[in-house]
Parts: structure tokens; C-alpha cells; sequence
């Protein structure tokens, strides 16, 4: 998946590895990391197989690299992109996926977010017969923290499907986060 992600980065302007680096861990970084050691040798790889193009470029002394996708990497990049989810795969890919999905026509995002969101929707259905089962009134404190970890699961399945939900219909983002009386610098 970091090719890809790395094709998505110079999809639309030349970037050097220091940018394409930079931008990933100003946008995505809290899902993938790109570190020296899988950032070049993913450039000499996509470029080897003809997905990227390296432009070699004099600034002062030094000659900078700038890599940028080329079209047969554009058409794979978003072959990738417009794919369905893969449910056996984690969290993590598909929001890194979905940070990207600007580059696709909207009757395809739409059709993957409403995947996505059917995927979740099936996931709270599961928990929610858990949840009718478990007896919380009287808990040990082992019985508390294990069912405490399933409450925290089923919350954030909630939160998800109600972000997919507005994401979708592009609402203003501002409108997702709730408001419980703490602002963020409060937490």
C-alpha cells in the first residue's frame, strides 16, 4: 500500500523524497510512516516499473531529484484507489485510502464510503447483540476493564459510521466534531 500512497503524493506536481516524506507525515503520518528506509528504495521500485518519472534538477550546489507519476502510474494509482475495501485489512489503510479519496469522480467515492459505512453498519450489528448480553450492574474490576474495552469499540463504531456518514454528503467537518461543554484544550 505505500507505493501507492507514494503515487498519490506526485499525482498532480513533481516532488523531491524530501516533500513527498514531508507531505505524508503532515497528512497521513498518523496512519503510515515513511521513513529514509522505505520512501527511496519505494521511488527506485515505482520507477523501475515505469510508475514514476525522475527529473534531475541543478538548485545551487546540489542536484535534486523530483519524482512524478507517470501516466501508466496515475491509471494504476487509481485502479487502487477506486477499488472496494478489503475487510480483512486494518483501519488504518482504509483512512489512509480515504485521504486520498479528492482524487476520485464522486459516484465512486460515494459507492466505496457506502462499502465502507455497510461494512461498519454489519460490525454494530454483532456488537449490539454482545452488548444486550453483558450484565454490567455488578463487575469485578477485571470484568470492568475487559467490558470497558468493548464499550470503547462500540463507541468508536458509532463515531466512525457517523464520520463515513458526513463525508460522504461532505458536510462541514466542524459540524462532526461534538461539542460535550470541554473544548479540545480542555482534554
Amino acid at each position: 500500500m505505500f507505493e501507492y500512497i507514494v503515487l498519490g503524493m506526485v499525482l498532480r506536481e513533481p516532488l523531491t523524497g524530501y516533500d513527498i516524506k514531508k507531505k505524508i507525515e503532515t497528512g497521513i503520518g498518523n496512519l503510515i510512516k515513511a521513513s529514509h528506509g522505505s520512501l527511496y528504495p519505494a521511488l527506485k521500485k515505482l520507477t523501475d516499473k515505469g510508475y514514476l518519472a525522475m527529473n534531475e534538477q541543478m538548485q545551487g550546489q546540489r542536484i535534486k531529484k523530483y519524482y512524478m507519476a507517470t501516466e501508466i502510474g496515475e491509471t494504476i494509482f487509481l485502479e487502487w484507489l477506486s477499488s472496494p475495501f478489503d475487510q480483512n485489512i486494518n483501519n488504518e489503510t482504509h483512512l489512509a485510502k480515504i485521504f486520498l479519496f479528492g482524487e476520485l469522480p464522486k459516484e465512486i467515492r460515494i459507492k466505496r464510503l457506502q462499502e465502507y459505512e455497510f461494512y461498519f453498519r454489519q460490525m454494530l450489528q454483532q456488537l449490539q447483540s454482545i452488548k444486550k448480553q453483558l450484565s454490567i450492574e455488578t463487575l469485578s474490576d477485571r470484568d470492568y476493564f475487559q467490558i470497558s474495552t468493548f464499550y470503547f469499540s462500540y463507541q468508536t463504531l458509532l463515531n466512525t459510521i457517523r464520520w463515513v456518514e458526513y463525508i460522504k454528503e461532505q458536510k462541514p467537518l466542524s459540524e462532526f466534531i461534538i461539542d460535550n461543554g470541554k473544548g479540545e484544550d480542555d482534554l
